[in-house]
């Protein structure tokens, strides 16, 4: 069983909890709070990774679910820690930085990041049904430049799914998606592009 402390804790939403693992920090354990949403919600967004996890593409932009666990806290869900690579500090969130006061030259790079976060969710036909800037995270490169990972709320729950096979909707679902987001409009950002 693993034990998770207080001094583990690193965020939590409004379903669930997240711990760094106290001996992997590749990994973050994840536990649901004590409401029925929760569970159902979870059930519904492990299906849904373990579906689009069949892509074994590296380039996918969400975290990875790996397994669950039993811990002190209850069951753990664990997924893949997202830290800067220069620094190998936790990745803060988009919401963080939207809230920060920054250069012209970040804007740039972070407007880069959502753009390509955009092309790679309907080139892999990647779906966040709560797609907002504190579930996602923002990865610092050792090139300098910014990734986005998608961290919580993944799924959709469209009762005939034809965004998951077909281009044409996931790319319409993706824009409506980011059209409504809380940072998309926000920042003004047009993504150009025939994805």
């Amino acid at each position: 069983m693993l034990t998770l402390t207080e001094e583990l804790y690193i965020a939590e939403g409004l379903i669930r909890k997240c711990y760094k693992h106290p001996t992997d920090n590749n990994v973050c354990v994840k536990i649901c709070k004590p409401t029925t949403r929760a569970e159902s919600r979870l059930k519904k967004e492990l299906l849904y990774l373990t579906k689009i996890q069949k892509n074994k593409s590296t380039d996918v932009p969400y975290a990875k679910f790996l397994g669950e666990i039993d811990t002190n806290l209850g069951t753990g869900y664990l997924y893949d820690m997202v830290c800067d690579e220069k620094s190998n500090e936790l990745s803060k969130t988009l919401e963080y930085y939207l809230n920060k006061k920054n250069s012209n030259v970040f804007n740039t790079i972070l407007e880069k990041a959502i753009c390509d976060l955009k092309e790679k969710m309907i080139k892999y036909k990647v779906f966040s049904n709560d797609l907002n800037a504190r579930n996602i995270c923002c990865k610092y490169l050792a090139n300098g430049g910014i990734e986005l990972i998608i961290v919580d709320g993944m799924g959709h729950r469209d009762f005939l799914p034809l965004a998951d096979y077909i281009k044409y909707f996931a790319k319409k679902k993706v824009n409506r998606w980011f059209d409504k987001s809380d940072f998309y409009t926000s920042l003004a950002i047009n993504c150009s592009g025939d994805y």
